[in-house]
């Protein structure tokens, strides 16, 4: 990217083109070198305490996660939400969870109602198996990509 011949880079928060010498944000202050202590554990504790405006959710990888590791849980563990529970988003990995079970469900079910609908169940089957199939396949381009969110925040500062 270039802004008038200038390298330049996105903020993780509100993803303005700044400046690759900025140090902070214009638009929203954000500082980038605090980013560099951002975790995802942080992130999680966050969310998990209901302060929502303190989480960033980000392309990059905290030092906290490995690359690697994200990449495996998605296209093993992708259709289970592996990749999701792994960077602590629970609801989106609970979402997939669920979602297979009614994968799991529909299979069992179109086994044995085949001939009562007469292929009504089947063309059902099929829409949602392809779209279950198409989010599974985009989560895993997304994490090779660079573009999977991942929640992170600023560690807290410990209390003396």
């Amino acid at each position: 990217m270039s802004m008038l011949g200038r390298d330049t880079k996105k903020c993780p928060r509100c993803e303005a083109k700044c400046l690759l010498s900025q140090l902070r944000c214009p638009e929203c202050g954000l500082v980038f070198s605090r980013m560099e202590n951002a975790t995802n554990k942080a992130g999680w504790q966050r969310l998990k305490n209901k302060e929502k405006d303190a989480v960033l959710y980000v392309n990059q990888v905290p030092p906290d996660l490995k690359k690697w590791k994200l990449i495996l849980f998605t296209v093993l563990f992708g259709l289970f939400g592996g990749g999701y529970f792994y960077v602590k988003r629970w609801q989106r990995g609970i979402f997939y969870l669920i979602g297979f079970a009614l994968l799991t469900i529909s299979v069992v079910l179109n086994a044995y109602l085949v001939n009562v609908w007469d292929g009504l169940l089947i063309q059902l089957f099929g829409l949602f198996v392809g779209i279950y199939g198409v989010m599974w396949i985009l989560d895993i381009i997304f994490v090779c990509t660079g573009k999977f969110k991942i929640p992170v925040s600023l560690p807290e500062e410990e209390k003396k």
